[in-house]
């Protein structure tokens, strides 16, 4: 028995690290939205802004709704590795056995979403990228510069 909450209790510092991460991603993310909320209203936007902004809002509310149920997932996990740690104590192990690859598995579906919610954090980058590597002013002053941002010899 005391092995067995041993190995339940290996998947207990995961959790909670990562639900931590979890929620430092909504933050910032809560921020980014506040920050282009404040972006469009304040300012006018130019027609060529607006396919950007709204490529925006929908990455954004995507990456919202897969933050929301990995935080679901990993808070289910950890729920299922306490009940777990509990049945084992008492010496059920066949729930306890149940419960933790539960826990488990919660976990793996968790990490999978959150590895899909990284893409869309990096299109949204790239997006900004893409947006500054074709703005005007940058393109003046690229000129005469090799593809390092290096002037170009005389």
């Amino acid at each position: 028995m005391q092995q067995d909450i041993l190995i339940i209790g290996v998947l207990f510092p995961a959790i909670p690290l990562m639900m931590v991460n979890f929620g430092n991603r909504y933050t910032v993310l809560a921020n980014l939205i506040r920050h282009l909320h404040d972006e469009v209203i304040r300012d006018n936007i130019s027609p060529t802004d607006v396919e950007r902004f709204l490529n925006q809002i929908n990455q954004l509310r995507d990456r919202l709704r897969l933050i929301g149920i990995i935080q679901s997932l990993a808070a289910i996990s950890f729920v299922f590795a306490l009940f777990a740690m509990i049945t084992a104590y008492f010496d059920n192990q066949t729930i306890a056995s149940y419960l933790f690859l539960s826990s488990i598995f919660l976990l793996i579906s968790s990490m999978l979403i959150f590895v899909r919610e990284i893409q869309i954090a990096n299109s949204a980058l790239d997006v900004h990228l893409s947006d500054l590597a074709e703005h005007e002013d940058w393109q003046k002053h690229l000129k005469g510069k090799n593809r390092y941002g290096l002037n170009r010899p005389k």
